[in-house]
């Protein structure tokens, strides 16, 4: 049961607050024609066969950092059979030598098109329904954290377009070196508090079979990014799935009453 007043909540970005895949589609496919050095930069999916958009959507079940967009561009491109997250992790792993290039190109795109193009780039990464207010009107705000693969700076970047301020103070940047889970157990020492009264969201089950072995709650994002079998995971390490109306209402039914 969560408790406004004295529970903590983190969200995970992309697949939680905002849906980006569209925007990750169109800058991954960037990178790769970079990395190619052959092929046309888009502005929009028009530009992309039907087919092409699918596999990427499907596919994106699988990522968990922003060159693993770019590895799913080489994935369609070596026409790779991927099924599962085995074998996506498989492939990054077999190519392996490219990640650095591939990370490097991706936020490169990404910062030339959020800056030359900054209205349709926003377009490109809208909040899921009823997202805005929940954060507008969260209280307290000190209790409530981003923790999220994406840099920083273009989540202040899309936050403020939908007119959210959002102090720095409680968005963190998950990377190799800090992973979320390392995050959220130094807010717990911060705070001095335990691991079950700290909740986190994410669309990633791999990434909550590991912070719920810590003894954080978590919670499967069903509005994000994942499959059927992704969810019969969750439901094996005993992680619910929610839904966004429930949410919303869960995480936030007792905010007017503070």
């Amino acid at each position: 049961m969560f408790n406004i007043r004295t529970d903590f909540l983190a969200l995970d970005f992309d697949g939680v607050i905002a849906d980006s895949i569209n925007e990750c589609l169109v800058v991954g496919h960037n990178a790769f024609v970079e990395h190619l050095k052959s092929g046309h930069k888009i502005k929009n999916l028009n530009e992309l066969h039907k087919k092409e958009i699918d596999e990427f959507k499907r596919l994106r079940n699988f990522i968990r950092s922003g060159e693993d967009y770019v590895f799913i561009q080489l994935a369609l491109h070596d026409h790779e059979k991927i099924e599962h997250q085995v074998d996506f992790d498989r492939f990054s792993e077999q190519n392996k030598h490219l990640t650095r290039k591939f990370f490097d190109l991706f936020y490169m795109e990404r910062d030339s098109f959020s800056t030359q193009q900054s209205q349709l780039w926003v377009e490109l990464n809208p909040l899921y329904p009823g997202i805005r207010d929940f954060l507008s009107f969260y209280e307290p705000k000190e209790n409530l954290f981003i923790i999220t693969t994406k840099k920083i700076e273009f989540v202040h970047k899309i936050l403020s377009a939908h007119g959210i301020p959002f102090k720095a103070t409680t968005c963190y940047h998950a990377h190799g070196q800090k992973t979320k889970l390392e995050i959220i157990l130094d807010l717990l020492d911060k705070y001095k508090d335990s691991p079950d009264h700290f909740h986190f969201i994410d669309d990633q089950v791999d990434t909550l079979i590991k912070v719920k072995q810590a003894g954080i709650r978590c919670h499967l994002a069903r509005w994000g990014y994942n499959n059927p079998e992704q969810l019969y995971r969750a439901k094996r390490a005993g992680i619910p799935a929610i839904l966004l109306k429930d949410f919303l209402e869960q995480f936030s039914s007792t905010i007017l009453d503070l």
